[in-house]
């Protein structure tokens, strides 16, 4: 039967078995024949690719090329389907594939060997999220393609990437994403299981990772905890000397104001003030920032122990270096210029670190209102205050 006479519905069409039968369906116009044409090109690519000659090959890929755009997203899946793991499938029909709609694109995009680096980024700077997703989810991916994820800025797409072992990162991708971590908890713990993440990179992963992730720093790298002391010393005697080269100015009447936002710049007023000795000058910054009453705030800044400092301090969403400096000055100007114990800053800065947020502007607000809510300490540290 002439197809091109008669429409055949392409649920009994017969097998196809060479280029010539299909060459005959092309003179099928109706919807029906094009999704055949479609499908049976498809099986026949998987079928017969290799032993296709060029011109036919390049035949099957053009008739595929002109009608894939027309035919039903159903058709067009389950072409992508049968055509994902098909290593010497056409490239040009595999890269339109891989740009379509994201049920026919996910499993070219996830499994395709046909597509290259550039087609992957290309997709990735280019289509939604979810292919972005897609291509994070492949079985080896190169540290470009890496990179052009990671630059996307979708989440989804890095912790899938930072949980995929296939995948390879550069130094400087690498870098920037443990420095993403910090605002993203979800990033932490896939980036310490990555083979290519050193020492030096983990241990700045120390200052921010949860108390669990930080004793699987130590013990991963099999590093001393008097370490991390000697670095916290060192980003709070950079602090003092970066604030210390103009202590001995008075602190503006703009910086109170400033106190409201209270960022990096204000909160190092505050370092500048105390390392001076402007004693009163900085506990009426103190008390701006945190709203607490004097006799509270001068308990709070004295205590020994430190722990609602601490807690103060992260309520106000302190920069860790800065809560070190300040409790540094607070315990030397109170112990008469006596040094901390070894390991006193790293205890206090672990303490700071394992405070949630929340829970700190909660215990804050409290104090305001009521100062002899001493609870809230062991609600918070799971200990009770050191008197």
């Amino acid at each position: 039967m002439d197809p091109s006479q008669t429409s055949v519905s392409w649920r009994n069409r017969p097998s196809v078995e060479s280029v010539q039968e299909l060459l005959a369906l092309a003179h099928d116009r109706s919807r029906e024949g094009r999704e055949f044409l479609v499908t049976a090109a498809g099986e026949f690519i998987a079928e017969q690719n290799g032993v296709l000659n060029d011109n036919e090959r390049a035949l099957m890929t053009d008739i595929l090329s002109r009608l894939v755009k027309d035919v039903e997203v159903s058709v067009r899946q389950k072409l992508a389907l049968r055509l994902a793991d098909i290593e010497n499938a056409p490239h040009t029909l595999i890269v339109e594939l891989a740009n379509d709609e994201i049920e026919i694109a996910a499993p070219v995009l996830k499994r395709s060997k046909v597509l290259n680096d550039i087609d992957l980024i290309d997709v990735i700077r280019h289509k939604t999220l979810e292919h972005q997703l897609a291509v994070a989810l492949r079985e080896s991916i190169s540290a470009p393609v890496s990179d052009a994820l990671v630059q996307s800025g979708n989440p989804d797409a890095v912790e899938a990437l930072l949980k995929n072992e296939g995948a390879a990162f550069g130094p400087e991708t690498l870098e920037t994403v443990v420095e993403q971590s910090r605002d993203r908890r979800n990033y932490q713990e896939p980036l310490l299981q990555r083979a290519e993440l050193g020492p030096a990179l983990a241990k700045r992963m120390y200052w921010w990772v949860s108390a669990a992730l930080r004793t699987a720093i130590l013990d991963r790298y099999e590093l001393d905890p008097q370490s991390f002391d000697n670095a916290m010393e060192a980003a709070v005697q950079d602090t003092l000397v970066e604030e210390g080269a103009d202590a001995d100015n008075k602190t503006a009447p703009e910086t109170l104001a400033a106190l409201m936002k209270f960022d990096e710049v204000a909160q190092n007023d505050l370092v500048k003030a105390l390392r001076a000795g402007n004693i009163t000058q900085f506990q009426l910054m103190f008390q701006k920032a945190t709203g607490l009453a004097l006799p509270m705030l001068r308990v709070v800044l004295f205590e020994p122990g430190g722990e609602r400092l601490a807690i103060v301090c992260r309520a106000i969403d302190m920069v860790p270096k800065v809560f070190a400096a300040i409790y540094r000055l607070l315990r030397m100007s109170s112990d008469g210029e006596t040094p901390l114990k070894r390991g006193e800053l790293t205890r206090i800065a672990s303490l700071y670190l394992d405070i949630r947020p929340d829970l700190a502007m909660t215990v804050l607000r409290q104090w305001r209102r009521n100062p002899d809510y001493l609870a809230a300490i062991e609600q918070v540290t799971g200990k009770p205050p050191r008197l």
